[in-house]
């Protein structure tokens, strides 16, 4: 996951999808593909859960990002919206915006 600039197409998607909620209320992340969710997912839920256990640290190379990326989606109630910019290039593992409203 990287820091990017919302473009405003997307930002009008998410306004069209999310009426009357500002994008401050929105947590808004950009993925260039679902492994980086799945790093992510790793990095936030998986080792904090098991920190404690030394073998944890040695799992990172193995572990499968896309079947960790898609558990991460599946577990929010949220939206993708896909990044085009009108070539096309986008599939279904990215690059895309994943929108969930702030808990």
């Amino acid at each position: 996951m990287k820091t990017q600039e919302i473009p405003r197409s997307i930002q009008q998607e998410i306004q069209n999808y999310f009426p009357g909620r500002s994008l401050s209320e929105l947590t808004i992340r950009y993925y260039k593909s679902v492994e980086d969710v799945g790093y992510e997912y790793f990095r936030q839920k998986v080792l904090p859960a098991c920190s404690d256990r030394s073998v944890v640290g040695y799992l990172e190379p193995f572990i499968s990002f896309v079947r960790l990326g898609e558990a991460l989606i599946l577990s929010q109630e949220g939206q993708l919206f896909y990044e085009t910019d009108g070539n096309d290039v986008s599939t279904e593992t990215g690059p895309f915006w994943f929108v969930t409203v702030n808990s």
